[in-house]
């Protein structure tokens, strides 16, 4: 189970996450890089032993979706990038991969509504632009529920 100094903070930067990239498209660094300083700095503390998981969940988290980002051609946003590496930074390497598969699965059920309406519609620019921080929230919080049902 998380402790309370990493869940209810991941919990706030996850809900201003959605509110802006669903409002704006964008999320905001002022938001994702101190969450990760925050996140890495917690686990230094709490656990020296086990810090090194939490960079690698940075690094790991960052560079898949930012090597998704190229080669997607930039269909994926660096708002998202960080985002994915504040989970790493709360989460660690492990944790981090299994919400991102949940994030992608998520999306892709809920994207599938979105692209058969604007084949329906026959217009294209439906479904263009999907914000991705809703599908990336809702897969920390099922994976946090998850954890938490299996304790």
């Amino acid at each position: 189970m998380l402790p309370a100094y990493i869940f209810i903070p991941m919990m706030i930067i996850m809900v201003i996450a959605v509110y802006t990239d669903l409002r704006s498209r964008m999320i905001y660094d002022w938001l994702t890089l101190p969450g990760m300083v925050y996140f890495l700095l917690c686990h230094a503390f709490a656990q020296p032993d086990r810090w090194l998981s939490y960079v690698l969940g940075v690094v790991v988290l960052g560079g898949i979706t930012l090597m998704m980002a190229v080669i997607s051609k930039g269909q994926l946003g660096g708002g998202d990038i960080k985002l994915f590496a504040v989970v790493g930074a709360a989460l660690g390497w492990q944790a981090g991969l299994m919400v991102m598969v949940l994030a992608y699965l998520i999306a892709g059920i809920g994207v599938i509504p979105v692209w058969i309406a604007s084949k329906v519609l026959k217009k294209q620019g439906i479904g263009r632009e999907i914000p991705l921080a809703p599908y990336i929230a809702g897969g920390t919080a099922l994976l946090i529920m998850l954890a938490f049902y299996i304790e």
